[in-house]
């Protein structure tokens, strides 16, 4: 007997043309990978035009994009009308579902705070189910939002991002190349340089080690349009100055930098003071590094699927005791939950319910 739910005609904003947005695109690839069809939108305005064609699903990924596709704040305001009209006027056949990435914008100026409350209380309000990118994130999304109760929702898995890993070969000439020796322990940071990413509490920590032969790699990309990002640079640069032991790179790396860093190091510290779901926790674990980083609804999903030593939460704040008891797997790990292809299987699953 044919599987109906293949064929499903899924719609999705934002789409693929953002080549740098790299969840959307495994994202799709696994739905695709399972039958689906997909027509990618890169806009609000896209939305509504997409719901003529009366396809099965429509997916919202970040509702704060409505700031990013802004230049001013009529435009906000605009963008948020536009979606919302979509929504409620969605074809009787479709299913409009929200992947919560977020809970908040990071980062936000006051005028998105202020219209942001209504925007996301309106948008939970006129959904049909919504998706979180780890089980133990449904019941937080839930609580902060009142808004969803009686809607269905379904926590999936951020799925792994593939090739990630190096080999023992490559992993050997990206540590001779950052510098490291066979005897260094390396703690990395990979990702956006940002205040509430807590790089500086880390830095803080790390300098207070005394072990000569652990290292601290730290790079990513600064968000130079944003207030107080020049302060915030010198600020990192300042508690590094005197410790030999720190790199820093900060630049807008590219795929194959990003993949070399993370194959340097020994364990990734992801020291995030706020977060609902973490792209960088997951690319870390695809390139078969263990992670520390604070105890949270979505780390804790991931520790109990995948084992303490590669998931290794903390309570109450970084210490350097901590950072000098971190020690490197040698071992793979199992991200077979997480393949694109498994992660598209379980969605399908839920908007199979959606539908009966």
């Amino acid at each position: 007997m044919k599987d109906e739910r293949r064929d499903l005609k899924i719609a999705s904003w934002p789409g693929r043309a953002d080549a740098h947005n790299a969840f959307i695109n495994i994202f799709l690839d696994g739905l695709e990978a399972n039958g689906c069809q997909i027509e990618s939108l890169e806009t609000v305005e896209a939305v509504a035009l997409a719901m003529k064609g009366n396809p099965a699903v429509v997916f919202l990924h970040w509702a704060e994009r409505v700031f990013g596709e802004s230049r001013s704040r009529w435009q906000v305001l605009r963008k948020i009308w536009h979606l919302l009209k979509a929504v409620h006027n969605a074809p009787s056949g479709t299913r409009v579902v929200w992947v919560v990435h977020n809970l908040e914008p990071h980062d936000a100026r006051r005028f998105q705070k202020l219209v942001w409350s209504f925007f996301i209380k309106s948008l939970a309000r006129k959904i049909d189910a919504f998706l979180t990118l780890a089980p133990g994130t449904v019941a937080e999304v839930r609580a902060a939002l009142p808004e969803l109760a009686g809607k269905p929702g379904h926590g999936t898995w951020h799925p792994a991002y593939p090739n990630a890993a190096l080999s023992p070969t490559e992993r050997t000439v990206a540590r001779t190349k950052m510098g490291f020796t066979p005897q260094n322990r390396v703690l990395g940071y990979c990702g956006q340089i940002r205040p509430y990413k807590g790089v500086a509490d880390l830095l803080d920590a790390f300098t207070a080690t005394n072990d000569p032969e652990l290292r601290l790699l730290l790079c990513g990309r600064p968000q130079h349009n944003a207030p107080g990002t020049k302060a915030f640079l010198t600020e990192l640069k300042e508690k590094a100055r005197n410790d030999p032991r720190v790199k820093l790179w900060f630049d807008d790396l590219t795929n194959s930098e990003f993949r070399e860093v993370l194959g340097t190091c020994d364990v990734i510290v992801a020291p995030f003071r706020s977060y609902l779901h973490s792209g960088s926790i997951v690319h870390a674990l695809s390139a078969n590094r263990p992670v520390l980083t604070p105890a949270t609804s979505f780390a804790g999903s991931f520790e109990t699927l995948l084992g303490t030593q590669w998931v290794r939460q903390y309570q109450s704040g970084l210490s350097p005791e901590l950072l000098m008891n971190q020690k490197e797997v040698n071992d793979t790990i199992d991200l077979s939950r997480l393949s694109p292809n498994a992660v598209g299987n379980d969605i399908l699953a839920f908007l199979e319910r959606l539908q009966s």
